[in-house]
């Protein structure tokens, strides 16, 4: 449920198959549609915050330990959902101007380098607790949103020459 809720509008209007054409193009229909799907996206990841029990509520969970678990996991994705809205947005405009190298080593630094050598620096020297490993999720997030939007505004995509070869008739 909390990795497709907060997103998903952006997500898909936002995808690599839909980048490249919006970085030349621009569609004012499909910018105002964003802007609503963003405001939906919101919506949900203000819920996340504000009613946290009645959302799991609505899953069945109602042990005490269950729900405030949940509560805090919900906390931390409300944040972590803006970060990689923003993520998202910016390896999708990368992925789709022909830039497919750079979203990949920072997938790879963002998603396995930061939350595991985290994970693993706590777990050496402390006790590892569920709260450690969302926030270290979040800051994966952080770092995603952080280096997507460096290497976009470097702007080397502007020099990715695309060959979709020939049409066949």
């Amino acid at each position: 449920m909390h990795y497709w809720l907060p997103r998903a509008p952006l997500k898909h209007g936002c995808s690599s198959s839909n980048g490249g054409w919006h970085v030349d193009v621009y569609n004012i229909l499909c910018a105002a549609a964003r802007a609503r799907a963003a405001t939906r996206a919101g919506a949900i990841g203000a819920s996340f915050l504000i009613i946290p029990s009645v959302l799991l509520g609505i899953f069945g969970m109602d042990d005490p330990v269950v729900l405030e678990l949940g509560v805090q996991l919900l906390q931390y994705l409300a944040v972590s959902g803006l970060f990689i809205t923003v993520a998202l947005a910016y390896t999708g405009g990368l992925q789709g101007t022909g830039d497919t190298k750079s979203p990949m080593y920072i997938s790879m630094v963002s998603q396995i380098v930061v939350p595991l050598g985290m994970c693993f620096i706590i777990q050496a020297f402390w006790t590892l607790d569920p709260s450690d490993i969302w926030l270290a999720i979040v800051l994966a997030h952080l770092t995603r949103a952080t280096l997507s939007v460096l290497v976009f505004r470097r702007e080397k995509w502007r020099d990715i020459k695309v060959d979709l070869g020939e049409a066949e008739a």
